[in-house]
């Protein structure tokens, strides 16, 4: 019966716990698009695919100091340790991350720098 009731615990706790990172994640987002709109609105960046997104995040994450990429890597083990958890799971814990390191702008600006222009939804230039 013990064990029941840990289990239940532990269940109501990662339930708790995750209600509440979705919305610091959807915060992050929102950030993130505003600084984006603000930093290069013409060039649509909204419209970055998951994979593109991931490749501009990698390359921001590399030219940070070595504490602040191993908060990055904690929380992307932390929070998306699954196979399935993808591409769309790392971005949203690496934008939160940003915000919670105080460097959402800095990162919409490097984006920015990354990235010409997108056309549509996926379809976007490179700037390298």
């Amino acid at each position: 019966m013990r064990t029941g009731t840990v289990a239940l615990a532990l269940l109501v706790a990662a339930a708790a716990w995750s209600a509440s990172a979705q919305p610091m994640a959807d915060q992050a987002r929102d950030d993130y698009q505003a600084e984006l709109s603000r930093q290069c609105p013409d060039k649509q960046l909204q419209m970055l695919s998951a994979r593109n997104l991931s490749d501009a995040l990698d390359d921001y994450k590399q030219s940070l100091p070595a504490d602040v990429q191993a908060r990055f890597s904690e929380a992307e083990t932390d929070q998306c340790s699954s196979i399935e958890d993808g591409a769309a799971c790392v971005n949203n814990v690496d934008l939160a991350t940003a915000e919670d390191v105080g460097r959402i702008g800095e990162l919409a600006g490097a984006v920015c720098s990354d990235f010409l222009q997108c056309r549509g939804e996926g379809d976007c230039d490179y700037a390298r």
